[in-house]
């Protein structure tokens, strides 16, 4: 099995992990979410960047703005 197969099965992952937590009626985006997706992509792309010697600035972006996210998630919040 290659790199793009394994980045692409653990996107896939992550978003059963979602859809999990929205049946349960939990609408918030779950942080194991984003970070399983993070790692798919980086391996998705590690993939594609090791047969073709190319890098995929969309891939790239998704996963800069999931890391935003994440960072959104778990920033300290300012009390008033």
């Amino acid at each position: 099995m290659d790199l793009t197969s394994i980045g692409l099965i653990i996107i896939a992952i992550a978003w059963l992990i979602q859809l999990f937590y929205v049946f349960k009626n939990k609408k918030e985006i779950q942080p194991a979410f984003v970070v399983l997706y993070m790692i798919g992509v980086l391996v998705l792309m590690t993939g594609i960047y090791l047969v073709s010697k190319t890098i995929s600035y969309y891939e790239l972006s998704t996963v800069i703005a999931s890391a935003l996210v994440l960072g959104k998630l778990y920033w300290p919040k300012k009390r008033k």
